[in-house]
């Protein structure tokens, strides 16, 4: 796709993203993660990596918080603030950065959130947590979810095709997927199309290679870095153990220090 078409793309496809996702369940997941930072006294500042267009942020961010949320992409931190200017929150602030090399201004959070599968994306989780500690008090928490090979390995990836419509326009979004089992990843392949009073004006391919792990396997890197795991819990039931008919967990670990 060349940039014109590109930039046609992501204008359009920037006014579906909260349509696409809005089946997401962001209170419901916002409630949990509440639950989570129960075990961390007096938490004042956190730092979302992967924020996206924040809607995680802005829930939270009524509790209090100050809230840094990160994100690489411009159409979903221009979305966000929008949103956040929208709702009159002045509690966030919104940041271009790659995660895997933060260029913040050191600053010590209380809480670390990386949501909507994030971690699947770290090409290096053992030297991510290495270079995230200098980001980190003693007993701060890191929260983040993540596909888990049981349930890759027991159920694989779908077939999916969903249509989204607003006022003329017509968004048809079609995913598939294959498990590179010697990678630990999925791989998948996005067509997006979108149609204006049913003609075709922007078609776009997306490629994600969104890395899986072995429970006990990321138990031992976290730990190695200096990390205590709290808790997995399976991502739909609060309290339960991960489940292989779920793919997502819930990972809860405090630094040491």
């Amino acid at each position: 796709m060349d940039n014109q078409n590109n930039k046609i793309f992501k204008s359009f496809y920037s006014e579906f993203y909260d349509l696409i996702y809005e089946d997401k369940g962001y209170e419901d997941e916002c409630n949990r993660i509440k639950e989570f930072l129960k075990y961390k006294k007096n938490i004042e500042n956190i730092l979302e990596l992967g924020c996206g267009t924040c809607g995680h942020s802005m829930i939270l961010s009524k509790n209090g918080y100050n809230i840094d949320a990160i994100d690489q992409s411009d159409e979903m931190l221009e979305i966000a603030s929008k949103k956040i200017k929208k709702e009159k929150i002045f509690n966030i602030r919104l940041f271009k950065d790659n995660l895997e090399n933060l260029k913040l201004t050191k600053f010590s959070y209380d809480v670390i959130l990386l949501l909507f599968n994030v971690v699947g994306y770290i090409k290096n989780i053992d030297k991510f947590f290495s270079s995230i500690k200098k980001f980190l008090k003693k007993d701060s928490l890191i929260i983040f979810d993540f596909w888990h090979e049981n349930g890759v390995n027991f159920e694989g990836p779908k077939i999916i095709s969903k249509t989204f419509r607003k006022k003329n326009l017509e968004l048809v979004k079609k995913s598939s997927g294959n498990v590179n089992e010697k990678e630990d990843s999925v791989e998948i392949v996005i067509n997006t199309t979108i149609k204006k009073q049913k003609k075709i004006i922007s078609q776009y391919n997306e490629y994600h290679s969104i890395k899986y792990y072995n429970i006990n396997f990321l138990s031992k890197i976290i730990s190695s870095q200096g990390f205590e795991v709290i808790k997995f819990e399976d991502f739909k039931k609060a309290g339960y153990l991960p489940n292989k008919k779920n793919w997502s967990v819930y990972c809860i670990c405090k630094f040491l220090g």
